[in-house]
């Protein structure tokens, strides 16, 4: 009898073992392109609706302060991949390759069992490493029938040596690229050989990136429409940093946009003696129903994949987190892009639903980043967190055993040329400050009280009445360089100065 309970014991262990590793969740990352926060109905946008999207928040969590660290595509995607700083990963830079060799989550993900997969948006350069399969465009990848690169496909990497020879080869798939890329996602799950792994899915749609090509079917959307301007689209930049190259500002400003040029051009034909004013607010009309067309395609596709998820049984037990590389300015500041710290391109949306463990319907305030990305994932995985990862995970925010893991974020953003200045900066609930090393005299520091001045319009740096504030602020900004081993770009200025 003993000798029965105990060979009882141990088969039932074996196979409550064997049950927790079946019942390991699945992953889906949807990591889309340049989706500003404020673009999503449930962050309360008025002007569009992401039916889809409101899904996943209402079933699951969103953040309202999901800070990315490094404002630019390339740079973004690295950090996300490795849980490390943009000065960790080497990714610093717009189209810098990434060094496939060092430790990634979907690496780790592999190592303890799971089926990794990643479609669409890859702009990492070199091979994609870490991943069963994968489906993936190099680089932007054209709106309508891309091509694509998989496992077996030759690899040539993008460089300005190599712009037409690294897209030979591949295969083209026809159709609008966020529809045909989610198929092919959709596909890999459905027809996966082993369906007791747990897998893990990185979807990265190249929408709302540029250029503003729409499904056909989405040709007409919002086109008698006025969307509502922001309040600061006219902004003369006076007191801050921008306003010292607002006139060489081709990579923010909408009406000097140079895939704007024949929009404007049309535009001034048709207005003649038109003023600037008039001019860039035709153009925002423009340029935001451009934005908004792609913005559905992105809300409709990740609509199939939740769709299927429910008709294929696997909503319970999949984790679905929806983001976007970083944020995007839609007008304020008169500005279209990313890469400055303002809160626009700052924040990312972040919706995490996992059914059943993420009680539905919840709002989240505090900081928290996108280098959090992966040991968020290796943690519900039941992965072990490396040291070397900088990030938290927020497995214990989702569950509710935690209301914050950061008081203070970290933003490093790298010189790319006179029009985009280098910015170092610190963001806390309530305040702001930025240091741009390479600007002269009142346009080193901006410093803002995002409580009473949410649109930033108002630089306190150079006011008396600040000057403690700013102090203790540049000091916590050197205790995080400190922290996270941050001695890149200029970093080093900030300790040579009071």
């Amino acid at each position: 009898m003993t000798i029965y309970y105990k060979v009882s014991c141990i088969l039932f262990g074996v196979i409550a073992s064997l049950t927790a590793v079946e019942q390991r969740p699945n992953i889906i990352l949807i990591f889309s392109d340049d989706h500003a926060k404020k673009a999503l109905s449930c962050y309360g946008n008025t002007g569009i609706k992401t039916p889809a999207l409101d899904r996943l928040a209402d079933g699951g969590m969103r953040f309202n302060h999901a800070l990315v660290t490094n404002s630019f595509c390339t740079p973004s995607r690295a950090t996300a991949l490795t849980g490390k700083y943009s000065h960790k990963n080497g990714v610093t830079r717009l189209n810098q390759s990434f060094d496939g060799s060092q430790q990634t989550f979907p690496k780790l993900l592999q190592k303890a069992g799971y089926e990794t997969s990643l479609f669409g948006k890859w702009h990492l350069l070199s091979q994609p490493t870490g991943f069963d399969y994968y489906c993936v465009q190099k680089m932007q990848g054209m709106p309508f029938n891309p091509r694509v690169f998989e496992p077996q496909h030759g690899w040539v990497p993008w460089s300005p040596q190599d712009r037409k020879s690294y897209m030979k080869g591949g295969r083209v798939i026809k159709g609008y690229n966020n529809d045909v890329i989610t198929t092919e996602a959709i596909n890999w799950i459905k027809n996966r050989e082993n369906k007791n792994k747990p897998f893990c899915l990185l979807l990265h749609p190249k929408p709302p990136h540029a250029p503003y090509t729409p499904a056909t079917r989405d040709e007409d959307y919002l086109k008698d429409v006025t969307i509502p301007e922001p309040a600061n689209l006219h902004d003369d930049y006076k007191g801050r940093t921008p306003h010292a190259i607002a006139g060489k500002m081709t990579a923010n400003r909408i009406i000097l946009n140079p895939a704007f040029k024949s929009m404007r051009a049309r535009i001034e034909k048709e207005n003649p003696n038109i003023s600037e004013r008039e001019l860039t607010s035709k153009m925002y009309q423009e340029y935001i129903k451009g934005y908004y067309r792609l913005v559905k395609s992105v809300d409709d596709n990740v609509g199939r994949v939740l769709d299927y998820l429910k008709e294929s049984g696997l909503e319970k037990n999949t984790i679905v987190i929806y983001t976007s590389d970083q944020g995007f300015s839609l007008g304020e500041h008169g500005f279209y892009n990313k890469q400055w710290m303002y809160e626009e391109p700052l924040h990312a949306p972040f919706l995490v639903k996992f059914p059943g463990t993420v009680k539905a319907g919840q709002v989240h305030n505090s900081m928290t980043s996108h280098v959090d990305i992966a040991p968020t994932i290796l943690d519900f995985a039941g992965v072990t967190i490396p040291e070397g990862m900088q990030g938290f995970s927020l497995k214990p925010i989702l569950l509710g055993k935690k209301e914050k893991v950061r008081d203070a974020s970290y933003y490093h953003f790298y010189d790319h040329g006179v029009r985009l200045p280098e910015m170092i900066g610190i963001r806390t609930d309530r305040y702001k400050l930025i240091f741009y090393p390479g600007m002269k005299g009142h346009y080193r520091w901006e410093l803002f009280d995002l409580k009473n001045d949410s649109q930033e319009m108002n630089n306190l740096h150079y006011n008396p009445e600040y000057r403690d504030l700013a102090q203790d602020l540049k000091n916590q900004l050197r205790e995080l360089t400190i922290k996270y081993d941050d001695k890149s770009g200029n970093v080093p200025q900030l300790f040579k100065m009071k």
